[in-house]
Parts: C-alpha cells; sequence; structure tokens
C-alpha cells in the first residue's frame, strides 16, 4: 500500500507526492488515516465536514468525487493529519509586533486584504490546533489577537456550512487560553470588515501552488510546532528516543492535531505560570478491570499503554495523545473504561497496576486478580455455564 497518495488519483506518476494537476491541493496520508491502519476504527469525520459532500469512505481509504472546493474543512477536523490542503501553512516566524495579526480568505482580493494579513483558501478551514499554534508564534513579543475577518459574504459560499463549526471552534479557544492565564482582549475573534469590490467567485487555485514533498509539507503545516511537540512529549509524556518504541508507538497513529493542541497550550500556559486546562485534554477512568490488555492493543495513537516490569504490570493514559474516539471502551471485555472528551490532565495516569500471578490452570503467568488467567476463568465459565445448561432437572 502507498504511504501517500494525491486526491484524486486520476493520473500514474512515479512521484506520488506531486500534485495531480492545478486543482489536487486535497492530499491523503493513507498510512495515517485511523480507517486504513485499523479497519475496525469508526472514522468518517472527513466524509461528514465536507460542504459538496464529495468525500466516499471506501476500504482503502477515500474517494474523491468531482465537486471539491480546496476549503479545507475535512483536514480541519482530521485528527491525525492524515488529510492536508495547500494553503493553510504557518510561517516559521512573525514580524516582532503587537498589532493584531488578520486572517483573510483568499476569495477576497488582495488589495483589499491588510498588510501582512495571512491569507487562508477557506475560515472554515481552520483548526483549534491552527489557530492555538499561530497565537502561540505570534507570542514571542507579545500576545498578539488573532482577528478573522468577516466579509459579510460567507452566506452566498459553498463552504459556509462549516463557519458555524468555527464559531464553536473559536468559542472553545478561547475558554482554554482563558484558562491558561489570557485575557479576553487576547482572544481570537471575528471582526467584520467590508469589501469594496467583488469577492472571486469560488476558492482561487493559483494561490495554493504549492510543491512540496511530504517532508517539506509537514514543516509548513506544522509551522515548528510539530518539532515543539516532540520536545514536549519527550520531555513530559515519556516519549523519546531511549523510550521502547515497541511499546509506546506500537503500530499507532501520531494525533497531529491533539498534539499541535497540547504543544500550544504548554508554551501559553508555562508563559502565564499556569497548567494546561482539563477542558482541553480527555479524561479516561477505569473500574473492575480483569487486566485483559485489549484496550491498549487496539488504541489507534497509543494513549493507553501497557508497560511491564518484572512482577508487576501498569496501564498508562497518554492524554495528550488520545483523541476520544472510544475505542478502548468498545473494545473492553468488561465494559471497565469510561472515556470522556475533557477533563484530562498533561501528566501520564497510571489508571491500573497488577501483580504477577502463575495460573492453577494453564500454569502460565499472568498479570490481574484471582488464581486463574483470563483464558482458563474464560472456559471455566463456559463449562460450568454447559454443565447447568444440561443438568438434569429435579
Amino acid at each position: 500500500m502507498r504511504t501517500d497518495i494525491l486526491i484524486p488519483p486520476t493520473e500514474k506518476t512515479a512521484d506520488h507526492h506531486r500534485p495531480v494537476g492545478v486543482d489536487a491541493r486535497l492530499r491523503f496520508a493513507a498510512a495515517a488515516c485511523l480507517p486504513v491502519r485499523f479497519p475496525e476504527q469508526a472514522c468518517g469525520l472527513c466524509a461528514s465536514a465536507c460542504p459538496t459532500q464529495v468525500i466516499d469512505l471506501i476500504a482503502d481509504g477515500l474517494r474523491l468525487n468531482e465537486g471539491c472546493i480546496g476549503c479545507g474543512q475535512c483536514a480541519a477536523i482530521c485528527p491525525t493529519g492524515a488529510l492536508s490542503v495547500d494553503g493553510f501553512s504557518l510561517p516559521a516566524t512573525l514580524s516582532p509586533s503587537d498589532a493584531p495579526i488578520h486572517v483573510d480568505c483568499w476569495r477576497v482580493p488582495f488589495a483589499e486584504s491588510p498588510p501582512g494579513a495571512l491569507r487562508v483558501p477557506c475560515l472554515a478551514g481552520i483548526s483549534a490546533g491552527w489557530l492555538l499554534a499561530l497565537f502561540d508564534l505570534a507570542a514571542a513579543s507579545a500576545e498578539r489577537p488573532i482577528l478573522l475577518l468577516d466579509r459579510a459574504a460567507c452566506g452566498g459560499c459553498t463552504a459556509s456550512a462549516g463557519m458555524a463549526d468555527l464559531h464553536a471552534t473559536l468559542d472553545e479557544v478561547g475558554e482554554w487560553l482563558l484558562a491558561c492565564g489570557v485575557v479576553a482582549e487576547r482572544l481570537p475573534r471575528f471582526v467584520a470588515q467590508a469589501v469594496r469590490g467583488p469577492l472571486a467567485p469560488n476558492i482561487p487555485t493559483s494561490a495554493g501552488e504549492v510543491r512540496l514533498d511530504r517532508r517539506g509539507f509537514f514543516r509548513g503545516l506544522m509551522g515548528g510546532v510539530a518539532r515543539r511537540a516532540e520536545q514536549i512529549a519527550a520531555v513530559q509524556f515519556g516519549v523519546d528516543d531511549s523510550t521502547d518504541r515497541s511499546i509506546v508507538l506500537r503500530e499507532t497513529v501520531a494525533p497531529l492535531e491533539r498534539m499541535r493542541i497540547v504543544a500550544a497550550l504548554t508554551a501559553i500556559a508555562a508563559r502565564h505560570r499556569q497548567e494546561i486546562p482539563a477542558q482541553a485534554l480527555p479524561y479516561v477512568s477505569l473500574a473492575d478491570c480483569s487486566a485483559h490488555g485489549v484496550c491498549a492493543h487496539v488504541c489507534p495513537t497509543g494513549a493507553l499503554v501497557c508497560e511491564e516490569q518484572d512482577d508487576t504490570a501498569e496501564l498508562k493514559f497518554f492524554a495528550a495523545r488520545c483523541i476520544a474516539c472510544g475505542q478502548c471502551a468498545r473494545i473492553c471485555p468488561d465494559r471497565a473504561l469510561r472515556v470522556s472528551a475533557t477533563g484530562g490532565t498533561a501528566v501520564v495516569e497510571v489508571l491500573a497496576r497488577w501483580q504477577a500471578h502463575d495460573c492453577t490452570g494453564c500454569g502460565e503467568t499472568f498479570f490481574g486478580a484471582g488464581e486463574t488467567c483470563p483464558g482458563c476463568s474464560k472456559h471455566q465459565q463456559l463449562f460450568q455455564g454447559m454443565a447447568a445448561l444440561f443438568r438434569p432437572s429435579a
């Protein structure tokens, strides 16, 4: 399977990183797609977010039908960065200033945008991670407010359906920033600004003529935040080169949006001597666990990890990697897990700790409670059930 393809794949080329045609701004990295890597993992967020309904979910990934407008809403909602759209890269640095940062739409003529404005294909394609990364990037000299320009023209745009989600994202990001200690006057917000001339009828394609390989694309997409996320993960979440990656990152997908959010909030909160707000991180609770370990095995991002050390085993939870997909709770044989989208902490939590025992049934060493391993216990329960079923009636 190719690890990185472009949508639509209408032409066969030797270079899988090169856009196919002038309109091929939407890219699909199959290796990062949850349903591709984990067939049992339902997702479909991109298809539901697409305002033109041109994305179909198929067995080996996605199919893009005619009608993509390049708004970026599918990429904004993708938790792993499997989808990306040209035009949403952040600069590596910003000029020192305390002036607001304006964000404008490609449909607006260049001459109508304020000097130095960041222009994106569509404001509805902005994610929480993008906003926070920009806010953190701009705070090198001062925490500059981010002003999203409301041109009063979204109502007639095909991509307008996603503006409600953007308003919800702004509210969510605002709550996180306030909890980090940022004053209300500095929060990202919409400001109305009329346009004198006509807008482009559709999102232009010429402004999106970006030719990047996969490595270059991610450098631009993360705007340096990816490297910061890796550093924070190494220090704060126990993920570094000295860690046994076969345990922590075994066949997992990096949740780029979540890591981007955590990286930015960590830096912002630290400047204000605060902690990352609990409402920005998922929370997992555990009760009556039989130490099957299935939850860690199916976790697509490595947020749940089982680690064995000598005669003990621990189930650890990395909230910074959790996308609250609920796969662990659905698969748990004991129904012992509960997942919430909020209430977590950046500190790695030990959800459970078990002692090693020798099974009285098969003799194998297992972790958990009782005298028999889960396999033998299941066989005993099955045998007892069958015996009760066929027991002669009195």
